[in-house]
């Protein structure tokens, strides 16, 4: 449809745009002299506006598309009628809209009965055979995913994706518990679901915009066997936010397993065991961000359910012990006082109860631990040097042993959840694949982590357009359906941006891996090398007023990072060569 304002005439419905941010439903009073006068509808009803820019009306939809349940049929697919259609169905609480094959979910922040075993059952014949009668929902996505596996012998997919808080991970756990009412009846299906405590526990956190956020990319196989029942699981990760563990932002905290562990571990001997002190915030770690607690969220009584789960994997009780150890001993690093020695610019830990649980947790010799932390091994052609590092020095290689070790563990919970889940021989080799990863992100500060979980938003966008937009229209072509071709703006300049590597150019990651490797490489000079390489970029720009941050401009909008400390996120500066001392 013509979406011009010029074709409008008198008593079209409008939408009026106010500014960035605001459009007003309008009507147009008078269209002859190309400046078109209103009259608003909303805002401030019955103010007329005369003459004003063509550009700043669009068309909207008849009063009788209010609220419909595919996007796809509205006559007028512009910014304001999608959202306001979006906002008639929210409003009327029916949280799902369509748009073709595309199921928008906007998060209704409190709980509404649309997963209760009867609505499931109601969407099982659309696992069978095409329903069109029924509302847009996750189980009619889930359910036609099964039908074309079934019917076509191919895998399927889901692909879950939206901004922090948007409801992914809850959207991911419904569609699971579908998958296990539908094609249950092994008993696998059981221990599918009681995989999500878990990494929900190790894997989640408080942000500022999600009381649960999932801090980490899975891509979840669900097997299926010959009669087409679950017969197995894998898991898959991805972009772990291990910063996380030593630093977060003011109001946010850390993975929900460390505060768990902290108040749940209720039997006195076994917090004597563990070293736990009273409080989540006598670890450094927890106590930076000045929050330890969420409203409405009883950490004891999930880490009960964490232990259960643990157990319903196959782990054994010495094996949760071994983990809860670790878990504690990567808390007390924390707390390990690093002095500086002034006469020969290197550094000591000091030698308190921190060293001590730390050590202990870890099953290292204190003296061990702290050497390892203030040495490190160079080898040359001919020799093994070691060096004695810095205060700062130190403390970066304490926290980047959090890290790692945190890695660890979630790398080894995650097998153990798999190696419980393995499909053996039984599977037919069709499964669904469910991915869950983060959303674009865009904060008041930006750094590295951001740059990657936007640069695999961008991939994702890229593969959903040339799908939604080449694919779909190479076939109608091939089909020989008349339609009217939809032009689209690929992302691949952005891509490039990010991702470019000779010849093809220098992208963001390849500078940075250059400034890596350069000796002397540095945040500034991680910057003069960025301006350099892409100054003539139109997706990416500096601002000299801001000294150290960069922009670039993703398909959701201009994002700023601020460059410092790239380039120890980067390294990930674990060292390897921990010296140890000698005896």
């Amino acid at each position: 449809m013509d979406e011009t304002v010029g074709s409008l005439s008198k008593g079209s419905r409008v939408w009026y745009k106010q500014d960035a941010e605001t459009w007003l439903l309008a009507e147009i009073k008078e269209n002859s002299n190309g400046k078109p006068s209103v009259a608003l509808i909303s805002g401030h009803p019955g103010k007329l506006l005369q003459g004003v820019e063509p550009s700043r009306p669009v068309p909207a939809n008849p009063e009788l598309q209010q609220a419909i349940a595919d996007l796809t049929q509205l006559s007028y697919l512009n910014e304001p009628s999608i959202l306001d259609n979006l906002s008639q169905r929210y409003g009327g609480e029916h949280i799902y809209t369509n748009a073709g094959p595309v199921l928008i979910a906007v998060n209704p922040c409190k709980h509404l009965p649309l997963y209760t075993p009867q609505v499931a059952d109601q969407y099982k014949a659309g696992a069978f055979e095409a329903v069109n009668q029924l509302d847009p929902h996750i189980y009619l996505v889930a359910g036609s995913a099964f039908r074309d596996m079934v019917r076509q012998g191919t895998s399927q997919s889901l692909v879950i994706n939206g901004e922090s808080g948007a409801g992914k991970t809850e959207t991911t756990k419904k569609a699971m518990q579908f998958f296990a009412a539908l094609a249950g009846g092994t008993g696998v299906e059981g221990q599918v679901l009681e995989t999500n405590p878990i990494l929900e526990a190790f894997g989640n956190a408080k942000t500022l915009r999600n009381h649960n956020s999932s801090r980490f990319g899975k891509l979840i196989e669900i097997h299926f066997n010959k009669t087409n029942h679950i017969c197995g699981a894998r898991i898959r990760t991805y972009l772990l936010e291990k910063s996380r563990v030593v630093h977060q932002l003011k109001g946010e905290r850390s993975y929900h397993i460390f505060y768990q562990l902290v108040r749940g571990t209720k039997d006195k001997t076994q917090r004597e065991a563990l070293r736990l002190p009273g409080k989540p915030s006598d670890y450094n770690y927890l106590a930076k961000s000045g929050c330890t607690e969420i409203d409405g969220v009883d950490d004891a009584a999930n880490f009960a359910e964490v232990l259960e789960a643990l157990s319903d994997i196959g782990l054994r009780p010495a094996d949760i012990h071994a983990l809860l150890c670790t878990l504690s001993g990567i808390l007390w690093l924390g707390n390990l006082r690093v002095e500086p020695v002034h006469a020969d610019d290197s550094s000591r830990i000091k030698n308190d109860a921190a060293l001590s649980n730390a050590a202990n947790m870890l099953g290292l010799r204190e003296k061990d631990l702290a050497y390892a932390i203030t040495h490190k091994k160079i080898k040359t052609r001919d020799e093994l040097i070691v060096k004695p590092l810095t205060g700062q020095e130190a403390v970066d290689a304490r926290d980047a042993l959090a890290k790692a070790l945190y890695a660890g563990v979630f790398t080894w919970v995650v097998a153990a959840i798999n190696a419980k889940l393995d499909m053996g021989k039984k599977a037919s080799g069709r499964f669904i694949a469910i991915l869950d990863i983060y959303g674009f992100e865009q904060f008041q500060t930006n750094s590295f982590e951001q740059l990657c979980i936007n640069y695999a938003n961008e991939r994702l966008q890229q593969q959903f357009t040339r799908h939604l937009f080449t694919l779909e229209q190479e076939e109608y072509e091939s089909e020989g359906i008349d339609w009217t071709k939809v032009e689209w703006v690929d992302n691949q300049a952005c891509v490039d941006v990010i991702e470019a590597m000779p010849p093809k150019g220098l992208g963001v990651l390849a500078v940075l891996d250059s400034q890596c490797r350069f000796p002397k490489g540095s945040d500034e000079t991680f910057m003069h090398a960025l301006g350099d390489a892409l100054a003539a970029n139109d997706h990416f720009g500096t601002n000299p007023r801001r000294p150290g941050e960069f922009f670039v401009n993703h398909y959701a909008g201009p994002v700023s990072y601020n460059s410092a400390g790239f380039l120890d996120k980067n390294k990930d500066m674990l060292n390897t060569g921990a010296a140890l001392p000698a005896g």
